[in-house]
């Protein structure tokens, strides 16, 4: 990994974690090792380095997909996957979307036009799951692609919640599986079951 990709991570570690405005530059050098002029001879300054992690994250989220997806897996299984991978990365802290939206304009744009991006990607993704005959084909595309876009923002409001009895994962895990299952032919419901069994059978050794 080179040197600008090292800052990337790492300036992203940060952020999820602690919010974007609580970050310094400083901070970001420090647990690097190296000097906040470096930062800036690769970046132009905060913006653009969080602009540059939320199009990393976008691209190895596409690269992990697509190498599942050419390994002659379903979509259902790839929709599975992609749940056991949001397992091993941290989820987005919400202070870190309050302030994208609040003070980085260009990096609000950015997620927006990758929601638009990821609507299209989903369409085409469901018709290739019908056409394997996994995915319902009585559904109705622009709805389901609708509310799967739309889980997020639930998904985003419910971990604003203190009062929660139950984790940010369990309520991700709960909502995304029976939503893939509700769109699954009988086949494609066998795909879930068998992941389910192994899933519940790993967690309880």
């Amino acid at each position: 990994m080179d040197l600008r990709d090292r800052i990337i991570q790492q300036a992203g570690e940060l952020f999820v974690k602690h919010g974007i405005k609580r970050i310094s530059m400083d901070e970001i050098a420090s647990k690097l090792g190296i000097s906040k002029r470096t930062i800036y001879q690769n970046f132009e300054d905060k913006e653009d380095l969080l602009l540059q992690y939320i199009r990393h994250t976008e691209m190895m989220k596409g690269e992990y997909i697509k190498d599942f997806s050419t390994n002659e897996h379903t979509v259902v299984h790839v929709f599975l996957r992609t749940i056991e991978m949001h397992k091993e990365i941290d989820f987005f802290n919400v202070q870190f979307l309050d302030d994208v939206k609040k003070y980085y304009p260009k990096a609000k744009q950015e997620l927006i036009d990758q929601q638009n991006r990821g609507i299209v990607f989903v369409k085409q993704f469901l018709e290739e799951g019908m056409k394997q005959g996994v995915v319902r084909k009585d559904l109705n595309i622009e709805v389901v692609s609708f509310l799967l876009q739309d889980s997020n923002r639930t998904f985003i409001d419910a971990t604003r919640l203190t009062n929660k009895t139950f984790s940010n994962w369990e309520l991700f895990f709960t909502s995304m599986i029976n939503f893939i299952r509700g769109i699954s032919t009988a086949r494609g419901i066998e795909i879930v079951d068998t992941f389910l069994t192994k899933y519940y059978s790993d967690i309880n050794v």
